[in-house]
């Protein structure tokens, strides 16, 4: 089990919706465990609901308490409850409210069911660093998980594969088509519309109407009847999975292993960021899209550049 996120120090909770844990990243880590103490602050009274929120904008547009009764409540003072849940969404935030006119403070603690889901892992960078306390670890989750950001804006595409299917929309030029993920792992329907009603549109069929290309290997697909539409935007729609599994996944069917280079690039540049963390102000702070602005002005390392040019998703 491996440390997500927690708040430092205990939280004063009133009669409001008081968040413990700000948006958080948790893009392609699934399974987790939460945690929830009630640290008995202020009158000590009982905490009477916790709300897991979800979000794939970084909170602009939230899902409120997506999995009621994770933990369940009440929490009174000196105790500690703790719910799973798995989630697709991209960002989690954890909140928590007492009865009218009642407070009380808390510290609560996200943990993940696996150390996998991302470009590498915490223990990729903790064991180049020679680390071998937990101190640092929110600090280094919050690198990694930024860091595999930054990765995807340098090549262009998504390396990881999601945990979901994932839906796009794309506008043809030619025969040629290139998703943005890949290798592609498996395609649930490619539909085509003019007027955007993919609803009522007719599923293209493989090896009928197009091509994986390559299986899938650079994410190309050949439409097998000419262009595909030409110059309307946004008129061919894919789900699919693509991408490479997270660095130290057992992979699953149609699945492609993140490749050894990709992985030391990211753990040399981890553990460059982490030596300077001091410079950047980086804190261990919830490896939300803004931790990603305190180095994303930083220069990648000349060395993980040349590994990364590799893989850039060059558009047709």
């Amino acid at each position: 089990m491996e440390l997500v996120a927690n708040n430092s120090v205990a939280i004063a909770v009133t009669d409001e919706l008081t968040t413990l844990i700000d948006w958080t990243n948790i893009e392609a880590v699934s399974g987790f465990t939460v945690m929830v103490e009630n640290a008995g602050g202020g009158g000590a009274n009982s905490i009477t609901d916790i709300q897991i929120d979800t979000s794939n904008d970084g909170g602009t547009t939230p899902a409120l308490d997506q999995f009621a009764g994770v933990p369940a409540v009440p929490i009174t003072s000196g105790n500690t409850k703790t719910g799973t849940f798995t989630s697709t969404a991209k960002f989690v935030r954890i909140r928590a409210i007492c009865a009218a006119g009642e407070d009380t403070t808390a510290n609560a603690w996200l943990n993940a069911d696996s150390s996998i889901g991302r470009i590498c892992t915490l223990a990729d960078v903790k064991d180049r660093l020679g680390i071998t306390n937990t101190e640092n670890d929110l600090t280094i989750n919050t690198i990694i998980a930024s860091l595999a950001a930054l990765f995807d804006t340098y090549c262009n595409r998504n390396l990881i594969v999601p945990a979901a299917d994932v839906t796009e929309y794309y506008t043809g030029y030619s025969q040629w088509l290139q998703l943005r993920r890949y290798p592609i792992v498996s395609i649930t329907s490619i539909k085509t519309s003019y007027n955007f009603d993919f609803t009522s549109a007719t599923a293209l069929i493989a090896d009928t109407d197009y091509r994986i290309v390559e299986g899938g290997r650079k994410g190309m697909l050949v439409s097998l009847y000419g262009t595909w539409p030409l110059f309307v935007p946004d008129a061919i729609q894919v789900i699919y999975l693509g991408g490479y599994a997270a660095a130290g996944a057992t992979l699953t069917a149609g699945q492609t292993a993140l490749p050894g280079e990709i992985r030391e690039a990211a753990i040399e540049q981890a553990s460059f960021i982490f030596k300077r963390r001091m410079d950047i102000g980086l804190s261990a702070q919830s490896f939300d899209g803004g931790s990603i602005n305190k180095f994303s002005d930083m220069d990648l390392l000349p060395l993980v550049k040349q590994v990364l040019d590799m893989y850039k998703r060059t558009v047709l």
